[in-house]
């Protein structure tokens, strides 16, 4: 058989072999691109939250006075601090102090000059309240390192009658719109605290 015949035969049967190879490959491929089966996922379990754990406070708010004992028609003053156990930036810090109006007389209320001007600030004799709206105007929030103490208000008052009497932060529960908050910058989370109630003794004359 001469050399043109032998690669008339040789050319086909060489063109069947790579279209095998080229077949097989390609199979090849496909079995290792092909997708997950998904009718049976496998799944990552996640704890579920526990609704009875509360969140720990981040903020302590306390209320004090130069002394705890006043006599009628003697002059004091009082002050509303903040402490935090961790560094946060504040967007907003709405104070709401519950007060007798009737044993005490509130005229000057003061602020920390780290704060900006309250948005709304006022002794309200009508709901027994102190309240001092500070909103931060600057994008970042207010800075308020772990463990700085802010002067939230000073407030200067006149005892007019004897008795026991409290000074004590307003949690909203006798009104929503008496309620102290503290907001997160960024989230617009009000972060929890722990305030204490203020019991002043006032003597008669």
């Amino acid at each position: 058989m001469d050399k043109n015949k032998i690669l008339t035969y040789m050319v086909p049967v060489l063109a069947v072999v790579v279209l095998v190879e080229s077949v097989m490959m390609i199979s090849r491929l496909q079995n290792k691109s092909a997708p997950v089966n998904t009718s049976n996922p496998v799944q990552t379990s996640v704890p579920e939250s526990n609704p009875t754990v509360t969140e720990a406070k981040v903020y302590d708010i306390t209320i004090s006075t130069d002394k705890p004992t006043y006599a009628v028609g003697q002059q004091g003053t009082g002050y509303v601090k903040m402490s935090g156990s961790m560094a946060k930036m504040l967007d907003a810090v709405n104070i709401y102090v519950k007060y007798d109006p009737t044993a005490f007389d509130v005229s000057v209320l003061s602020f920390d000059k780290r704060l900006p001007s309250p948005a709304f600030s006022k002794v309200s004799t009508l709901k027994s309240l102190l309240v001092a709206n500070f909103l931060i105007a600057d994008a970042k929030g207010l800075n308020l390192p772990a463990n700085d103490e802010l002067n939230l208000m000073t407030f200067k008052f006149k005892a007019v009658k004897a008795g026991t009497f409290n000074f004590e932060i307003s949690t909203g529960v006798d009104s929503k719109e008496s309620a102290t908050m503290i907001v997160e910058n960024g989230t617009a989370k009000s972060l929890p605290f722990l305030s204490n109630k203020l019991s002043i003794n006032v003597m008669g004359k």
